[in-house]
Formats: structure tokens, sequence, C-alpha cells
């Protein structure tokens, strides 16, 4: 079985969605908005980005890559 981690950095969502750090970044900035006052959604702790899982589906790749 399976344990999912509460939660992630910025490097393991980056590794996960296979994204660029720009791209993460750009949707950090969003989602900063968005979460302002929800701080165990997402927070910044020691230069980190702390990230829950249950708004890690808002870093998946918007487009999908023809195979």
């Amino acid at each position: 079985m399976r344990t999912y981690k509460t939660y992630y950095t910025s490097v393991e969502v980056m590794e996960l969605y296979q994204i660029s750090e720009r791209t993460l970044r750009y949707r950090l900035a969003l989602l900063k908005n968005k979460y302002k006052g929800q701080p165990s959604l997402l927070s910044k702790q020691n230069n980190a980005w702390r990230i829950h899982n249950s708004i890690l589906e808002h870093f998946a790749p918007k487009r999908n890559k023809p195979d």
C-alpha cells in the first residue's frame, strides 16, 4: 500500500509533474493569492514552499504533449 505525503516541496512537485521551475513559479504566484488566508495549504518556511497534497492538481500540465 502506497502512503502519500501530506506536504510536498517545490522540487518534489517539479519532479512529480515534470514541469519547469519557471512554470512552478508562475503557478505558485497564482495560488499564493488564491490561498492567501489558508497557510495550512500553501506556505513558505525558511525559503522553501510547503504545498499540501490537496492542491497538487493545480500544478498538472495544462496541455498534453503529443506522443
